[in-house]
């Protein structure tokens, strides 16, 4: 009886620990609402450098690829600053381009 209450507990405790998930119409309807899933603090996934232009075209050809399905906003667009949002299933990613330094950041949020 012991094990299977130790065995309960252990599965309550990965799902209570585990991130949210949702599907694309649900993340669409919360985007015409203009209310969105909370998220945990952003995780680096990757700094490169690469000229403002092509990281630019970069950023820009994947917000192009999932607009329409999934959310994405341009948060900025200016001559020295670009950052693109997507919201996916398992939590959002930005990507933020910057000519000052040359470097595209990528970070990821997983959902509360």
């Amino acid at each position: 009886m012991k094990k299977i209450l130790l065995i309960g507990l252990m599965i309550f405790a990965a799902n209570a620990l585990a991130s949210s998930t949702y599907t694309k119409d649900q993340l669409n309807s919360m985007d015409s609402m203009g209310q969105y899933p909370e998220q945990e603090a952003p995780v680096t996934k990757s700094v490169e450098s690469i000229s403002f232009e092509e990281c630019k075209l970069n950023a820009s050809s994947a917000y192009n690829q999932v607009i329409g399905s999934y959310p994405a906003k341009e948060i900025v667009d200016t001559n020295v600053l670009y950052i693109v949002k997507i919201w996916t299933n398992d939590g959002v990613v930005m990507v933020s381009c910057s000519e000052p330094d040359n470097k595209k950041v990528v970070t990821q949020s997983s959902y509360k």
